[in-house]
């Protein structure tokens, strides 16, 4: 991957150097509309501007500095960070092709899109006057970067190095205040009340997700209706997050999107924030534009346009005229309206919390018969299922284990058909975002993982349904019984288990744009199939619940050092977990033990003491040396599983490489997925994709900026 990565630095640089030639030889020629919203408007993007180079004839000079800063420009920036967890979603070659637009420039920069060939486009934002130093930005980029939510465009990477400093999102077409009040000469297009109400929704429950980052103390600090935008669900999308706490400047006066109490970026909190999402909803409701645009409509205080109104009357002449024709959603807009007005309150301490805001606007969602919460089970990818809600409540139940999200059952149909259900605990989402996510859990078909067979959402109770697995979990294998009545566990179970689990985790690391996390991998959700091949279960659930923190009673070993609650999981503590998985197959120890003065030890802090000493004999379990050259086998393990549980994140590998690993040394056959994770990978037989690239970069690189 470090091949795209390198590429990528160099299409950025060559964006750059684009727009600073540009600026070089067209001073002149700016389009005048740009350059009156560069400075007087705080947008960032209303309209897209194509670049216009001269023809070849028309200036050597110009051609020849150009071909200097295509020669030069993989030396001007070093390296881009890339955010962890996060892959790019193109490779080299759609990279090289792709071209470069200037969108606009506003209160924090200048911003450029990357459009892809096949369509992808990311958007590059040159940010000016950062006021923080260079280390202070890198903090405060790897706390935005760890804001992973699906109503909040994503930092992809960033760039610092001197006086420069780049960010890189996800590209959205549609931005709201281009929605309500179009582009200039243009007609405005219908937004319905279903649109706007998933605006809403949307950038509420984004906003709440960042109020809850770095401990609750992350804040936007620039909502506006042009920095929301419409996800591939139409629901709003907040962008341009973390701009703000690292560049100090005065907001325009006349905006009406800012708290009364803000005047700068300093001043910013999670209540100003409140605030301007208020005025967000002020406009969805009025079609009345709370920032000035050259061009564009005439900015409307909306705070005093809704209190002065008094009466019927009054309220009519507020309301968008398009709502006020459908008179069966009266009572979602004035439920609106409401919490609009409640947001905007001049005391800080009248307007509600983000995480309320979410709950109210839900509860108006709701209001709509198709968008009801359903009183039925409902089953995942089962046109035919074999029972219903009423005959789940009526099988025999058996308490299996209670554990950090809830507790498990061993239910008995009534037609002998065995289930597991889950009996969630502390779920802290909405109906809406847990059917998402079960979605997502849904299409999530894979032999070593389990399936989500159903789901039951309620106020009072949320329910996962599971297959059975007549196995025991792996904890109940190793740990479990002892003397006679214990069933040792062989070498090759072990490597089976192993190879089956790891292969589950990297697909489910692949999922979700390849952002999935289970975040809670221990030997107890871990079964086995009647191949004995490992099948991990209860993926994902961490993401439903609310945060837990974690104690050495809560966390028995398996969670990385750096997660302090199950809300910090990555795809890096999965894989640390994963190592804490392979030290227990090769010593046979549980994940923790307590010693007899009451110390709590946890198995990978024992292992690292064993081998520091040289005694690695020690760490193999006891069954398993009655085996004969077991030796190099065990060792190749152990190495796997402390690469697995390094202190840094970073240094330890992906799944996919593990899977690899592991299978070379069980001699597995690989599976099919195992190849699909490197597009730069040597194929059998031939130079890789990245070594025939290789060689295209200088010739196709002039073409890409020119």
């Amino acid at each position: 991957m470090s091949r795209i990565y390198d590429n990528w630095e160099r299409l950025v640089a060559a964006v750059l150097r684009k727009q600073q030639l540009w600026e070089l030889f067209h001073e002149q020629s700016r389009s005048p509309s740009i350059r009156s919203e560069a400075s007087s408007s705080n947008s960032s993007s209303f309209r897209d501007v194509d670049f216009e180079f001269p023809s070849p004839e028309s200036s050597s000079t110009y051609w020849k500095q150009l071909e200097d800063a295509v020669a030069n420009s993989h030396k001007l920036f070093p390296k881009l960070v890339w955010i962890s967890d996060f892959s790019p979603a193109f490779d080299v070659e759609v990279v090289l092709l792709g071209s470069a637009k200037l969108l606009g420039s506003g209160t924090f920069g200048s911003a450029y899109t990357a459009a892809m060939g096949n369509g992808i486009r990311i958007v590059v934002k040159r940010l000016k006057s950062v006021s923080i130093s260079e280390p202070e930005f890198k903090r405060h980029m790897d706390i935005v970067g760890n804001v992973r939510h699906e109503n909040v465009a994503p930092l992809r990477a960033y760039y610092s190095f001197k006086d420069e400093r780049l960010v890189l999102y996800d590209y959205y077409e549609t931005n709201v205040y281009a929605l309500l009040h179009g582009k200039t000469g243009l007609i405005r297009p219908r937004v319905d009340w279903e649109t706007r109400l998933r605006i809403a929704i949307g950038a509420a429950r984004g906003i709440d997700e960042i109020h809850t980052q770095n401990d609750g103390k992350l804040v936007h600090g620039n909502i506006k209706a042009s920095n929301i935008f419409l996800n591939a669900e139409q629901y709003g999308c907040v962008s341009d997050l973390g701009l703000t706490n690292t560049i100090e400047t005065i907001f325009t006066p006349t905006a009406r999107c800012y708290a009364p109490e803000v005047k700068n970026t300093q001043n910013v909190s999670q209540a100003s924030d409140v605030y301007s999402f208020g005025i967000l909803l002020l406009e969805l409701l009025t079609r009345k534009p709370s920032v000035h645009v050259p061009g564009g409509p005439e900015v409307v205080d909306l705070v005093k346009l809704v209190t002065s109104v008094k009466s019927k009357v009054r309220a009519a002449k507020a309301y968008d005229v398009d709502l006020l024709k459908h008179p069966t959603i009266k009572e979602q807009m004035v439920k609106m309206l409401k919490i609009g007005i409640s947001c905007v309150a001049k005391s800080q301490k009248k307007r509600p919390k983000m995480s309320e805001i979410v709950k109210m606007l839900e509860d108006i969602s709701l209001m709509n018969p198709v968008n009801r919460v359903p009183s039925k089970l409902v089953f995942v990818d089962d046109a035919n299922p074999t029972f219903d809600l009423e005959g789940m409540l009526r099988a025999s139940a058996e308490v299996l284990g209670k554990g950090t999200f809830g507790t498990s059952y061993k239910g008995t149909l009534e037609n002998g058909n065995i289930i597991r259900v889950k009996r969630l605990k502390d779920v802290n989402v909405t109906l809406y975002s847990f059917q998402k996510h079960m979605e997502v859990i849904g299409r999530m078909r894979h032999i070593n993982v389990a399936d989500v067979r159903a789901y039951f959402f309620s106020k009072e109770e949320k329910i996962l349904v599971y297959d059975y697995y007549n196995q025991d979990s792996v904890s109940a294998l190793l740990h479990g019984k002892t003397g006679a009545g214990k069933i040792p566990l062989d070498l090759a179970t072990r490597l089976k288990i192993a190879v089956g689990a790891a292969r589950g985790i990297a697909h489910i690391h692949r999922q979700d744009g390849g952002k999935l996390v289970h975040g809670n991998i221990k030997s107890s959700n871990i079964f086995l199939d009647g191949q004995k091949y490992g099948i991990i279960c209860d993926t994902g659930i961490g993401k439903v619940s609310s945060p837990v923190k974690l104690s050495s009673t809560r966390s028995p070993g398996y969670f990385s050092p750096e997660v302090t609650d199950t809300k910090k999981v990555t795809q890096a503590s999965d894989v640390y977990s994963f190592g804490v998985i392979l030290l227990e197959l090769i010593s046979g120890r549980p994940s923790q033990h307590t010693t007899d003065d009451g110390e709590v030890v946890s198995l990978v802090k024992w292992i690292e003491s064993v081998i520091r000493d040289d005694w690695t004999s020690e760490v193999i379990d006891l069954e398993l040396m009655t085996y004969q050259n077991i030796e190099e086998s065990m060792l190749q393990l152990l190495q796997i599983g402390m690469d697995c549980v390094a202190i840094a994140p970073e240094r330890r590998p992906r799944m996919s490489e593990v899977v690899k690993m592991l299978e070379e040394i069980s001699g597995i056959e690989p599976s099919f997925e195992s190849g699909l994770d490197d597009p730069l990978e040597d194929p059998p037989g031939g130079l890789s994709i990245g070594s025939r690239l290789e060689g295209l970069l200088e010739d196709l690189l002039p073409k890409l900026i020119i």
